[in-house]
């Protein structure tokens, strides 16, 4: 276990018998350096696998001042990675499966959000912070470092990075965070609403027989947004594997809305179900799988997906860049 002082604070490098997932708050890029190198070369000193998942310019950084070093660092670019952050915990996942494989320490550092995040991706990031302590609370012990970014980064979302991290990095030691909130305690993945559309919505009732027709409708509608011909299939594919999921498990049918959003084409399908797993689309099926695939398949094809689910029903809402 860590070594505490009175304050609660943590000996940086110390030992810890379970995930710890720390915020790095930092102002400039001196702060940044400061606060994420000695974790990364801490980490190299100790033979630990380390993955680091930030921006090209971040990634730059590091790999200049490491120097010689960086080559035994894993980068990767969180812009491509995790533009849908429900991508991240399967990346993760998958690192630690190889890297890990019989509980050797690892180390990640992981920034998910930058400034410049539509508030859709802002909320969705958030809810992915929340849920990597349950994705990773009872598995193998290794340590996540996720920074955040002062100048560029507004207090509200300061302020729930406190609330869902258990860990504030700083002064090379951490402590924990008396805002977080643990399970219990914080918001269900699938609560509270979306914002309403600002623009004309088109609507579609369907059931098994209409699918055929949505296909149709949202084929028609991304070709005239000008998405080229591989997006527009894969768009198609993701809205078919919901509304089917409809029909099967939310009273067989539902609700297509699509609508245009600043240089994004949004795709809407609401049903009676209720999506009950909290790490649904975030763990990757087995090959032996029949079902669950639906949610894990949209999440890879869609730019962002945002679900929200309640006694009421289900709401899944896709975007698609037209870029």
């Amino acid at each position: 276990m860590h070594r505490r002082n009175d304050n609660g604070e943590t000996a940086a490098g110390a030992e810890e018998a379970h995930f710890r997932h720390e915020a790095l708050f930092y102002a400039g890029e001196d702060q940044f350096v400061d606060g994420t190198l000695p974790f990364i070369t801490s980490a190299v000193a100790d033979e630990e696998p380390v993955l680091v998942v930030l921006c090209s310019e971040r990634i730059a950084l590091l790999r200049e001042v490491l120097g010689d070093g960086a080559e035994r660092v894993r980068f990767e670019d969180m812009h491509r990675l995790g533009r849908n952050p429900a991508r991240i915990i399967p990346a993760w996942r998958e690192f630690l499966d190889e890297s890990a494989p019989e509980g050797r320490p690892v180390r990640g550092i992981g920034e998910p959000i930058w400034p410049g995040r539509s508030e859709a991706e802002l909320t969705e990031c958030e809810r992915h912070e929340s849920l990597l302590n349950l994705a990773f609370g009872c598995g193998p012990a290794w340590r996540l470092l996720c920074p955040y970014d002062l100048d560029g980064l507004d207090e509200q979302v300061i302020d729930a990075a406190r609330r869902n991290h258990p860990f504030i990095a700083e002064d090379g030691g951490s402590c924990r965070s008396e805002q977080y909130l643990d399970s219990p305690g914080a918001p269900g993945p699938f609560d509270g609403t979306l914002p309403t559309p600002s623009t004309e919505v088109e609507e579609l009732a369907f059931g098994r027989e209409e699918l055929k027709k949505l296909r149709s409708s949202v084929a028609s509608r991304a070709a005239g947004l000008l998405l080229d011909a591989e997006r527009v299939e894969q768009l198609v594919l993701a809205v078919s594997e919901l509304a089917s999921n409809s029909v099967r498990y939310g009273g067989g049918g539902g609700t297509l809305r699509m609508w245009t959003e600043p240089g994004t084409l949004v795709c809407e399908v609401r049903d009676c179900g209720r999506i009950a797993q909290p790490l649904a689309g975030r763990i990757r099926p087995t090959s032996d799988q029949y079902t669950g695939r639906g949610l894990w398949l949209v999440n890879h094809l869609c730019d962002l997906v945002q679900i929200r689910s309640s006694l009421t029903g289900n709401l899944v809402r896709v975007h698609m860049s037209m870029a």
